[in-house]
């Protein structure tokens, strides 16, 4: 009886172990299959990585042969325009003629400035210490004023 057992043990187990390779088969061919596509993306990884760094070279012996374009004198500047120099006035409740002072230009400027037909365009300030000036005013409150 020993040996009956024996022998059915061993059948059971041969026959588990290849019901199990069966059923692990498709996912082993599918492990393969993932393993070289790995594989593959690392190779292509490496390539590019290598054509990344040629062409940056070569960007950068470019970079050293052209010159960069300077930045105009404008750039970054903002615009200032006959309502904008309006509510600025307004909002630091300056007179024109107060404001023409803090600006350093005279009266009739700020007047032209305010009254202008361009409405909606930027003012054409031509000396830079005037649009500097400006700028500066823009940044101020009621309280940074100079006080008379």
């Amino acid at each position: 009886m020993a040996n009956v057992m024996k022998e059915l043990k061993a059948e059971i187990s041969r026959i588990a172990r290849s019901e199990i390779k069966s059923a692990l088969s498709p996912i082993k061919s599918v492990n393969a299959a993932q393993r070289k596509y790995i594989a593959d993306l690392r190779r292509q990884l490496g390539d590019l990585e290598k054509e990344n760094k040629q062409l940056a070279r070569q960007l950068e012996k470019l970079g050293a042969a052209v010159p960069q374009p300077e930045p105009e004198e404008d750039a970054g500047r903002a615009w200032i325009t006959a309502a904008g120099i309006r509510s600025m006035r307004k909002r630091l409740k300056l007179s024109q003629k107060a404001f023409a002072e803090l600006a350093g230009v005279s009266l009739p400027t700020v007047a032209n400035w305010e009254s202008s037909k361009n409405k909606g365009n930027k003012l054409n300030i031509r000396r830079k210490e005037v649009f500097d000036r400006l700028q500066e005013i823009k940044g101020m409150g009621v309280r940074d004023l100079p006080q008379e």
